[in-house]
């Protein structure tokens, strides 16, 4: 017996304890209204939805709630402090609606303490929701809407040959979708992909015509929602799965998670000290998810979380460890070539050539085999050639003068 406490004793000397340092998650936004009708012959248009288009749904509201309650169980009063602190943590969303909307709900379910105001009434302590700026201009929480020539050329020539072959493979349903849709031309695969959006429909108790429903026997017996649902799927991916794409897309976001972790490892991560939250949007956690090398060739369903937690172990070491939240699933994912508690240092080498570390580098990359048009070229040099002509004159006027 004494042996054998012996030998446990030594195990446990063994086993290092760690705590941890730092966090940092990304969502997507909860469920939403439509962006516009499916397909120009469907009926429930803007009226049909309560805040209207492209708006977070009181669904979409609860889905997001409840992981703002997963991250409270987690960490509020364990590692955050039990009310907001704005040197702990820190909440960035892309400047959409439905994405501040989800931040919202989310730190309701996140931070559950209120406080008592003046006039003796409870209410919830405001918390700060910073934005990253508009759509067009904004590579790190919504790059799918951004300028990036190099990802447009790339996708040109290669990726969108994929959907040419998708369109050859389901010719008889297109035909049929094009008829009853009223697409005025020939359906593309990109509208094919978006009928699926009739689930928002679905899921919000609006009944749908017949040939939603209809069985395809030629297509393995599937309903047209099913094929079509597919469709948009295999589209979707499209955009992310070769890694010029993805690190064009992902790479930004990559990059500020990499830095951030190498920071707080160094002893350099300050503000926020232990929480950096970002709200989005579908394509930045799949772009983040290829990036990282641990997509599951899936889409991301709303209020799906990607969290990085950053471990200090007792000998001083910087481990970490990524999750995917689903769901309410929630699973941790390895990194290929390493552990599933990866060290830092080691994490930042991995994964370091799918990164972008700046801006600046983004636009690098982005515009870097685009010439300046000839209109711009004339644009500035205009100013130059006549303010050229106008010295040219004076001096001419002078010599003229002394003579």
């Amino acid at each position: 017996m004494l042996f054998l406490l012996f030998l446990l004793s030594l195990n446990l000397n063994f086993i290092e304890s760690r705590e941890l340092r730092f966090v940092q998650a990304i969502w997507r936004h909860g469920d939403r209204s439509p962006t516009k009708l499916p397909y120009p012959n469907d009926i429930y248009d803007e009226s049909y939805w309560q805040r209207g288009w492209s708006q977070l749904t009181d669904l979409g509201v609860e889905q997001l709630e409840e992981l703002g309650t997963f991250f409270n169980d987690r960490y509020v009063g364990k590692f955050v402090n039990s009310s907001y602190k704005p040197d702990e943590v820190y909440i960035q969303s892309s400047d959409s609606d439905r994405a501040l909307s989800s931040a919202q709900a989310f730190l309701d379910g996140m931070f559950k303490i209120t406080e008592c105001g003046k006039n003796g009434k409870i209410r919830k302590p405001p918390i700060p929701i910073h934005s990253t700026g508009k759509a067009k201009d904004d590579y790190l929480l919504k790059p799918t809407s951004t300028d990036c020539p190099e990802y447009d050329k790339h996708y040109k020539e290669n990726a969108s040959k994929k959907l040419d072959k998708i369109a050859e493979e389901y010719s008889d349903l297109f035909s049929f979708l094009t008829n009853v849709t009223g697409y005025n031309k020939s359906i593309t695969v990109k509208q094919a992909g978006k009928i699926g959006n009739v689930q928002k429909e679905i899921d919000h108790d609006l009944s749908q015509p017949d040939w939603i429903n209809q069985i395809w026997p030629q297509y393995g017996g599937k309903t047209t929602l099913e094929i079509v649902t597919e469709i948009d799927r295999k589209r979707r991916l499209n955009e992310f799965e070769e890694e010029k794409l993805y690190k064009l897309r992902g790479g930004y976001l990559l990059g500020d998670w990499l830095q951030r972790a190498k920071n707080v490892a160094n002893g350099k991560q300050k503000n926020p000290g232990k929480m950096m939250l970002y709200s989005s949007h579908d394509g930045t956690l799949l772009s983040l998810l290829y990036s990282l090398k641990i997509a599951d060739g899936e889409q991301v369903p709303y209020a799906s979380a990607i969290i990085m937690e950053i471990y200090e172990t007792d000998k001083g070491k910087f481990e970490a460890e990524i999750f995917y939240r689903k769901n309410k699933n929630l699973i941790q994912k390895t990194i290929p070539e390493c552990e599933k508690s990866c060290d830092v240092q080691k994490l930042y080498d991995l994964l370091k050539p799918n990164s972008l570390f700046s801006l600046k580098h983004v636009q690098e990359v982005c515009f870097i085999n685009q010439n300046v048009s000839s209109s711009s070229i004339s644009n500035v040099a205009f100013p130059f050639a006549l303010l050229s002509i106008i010295l040219q004159l004076k001096v001419v006027m002078k010599f003229n003068a002394l003579f």
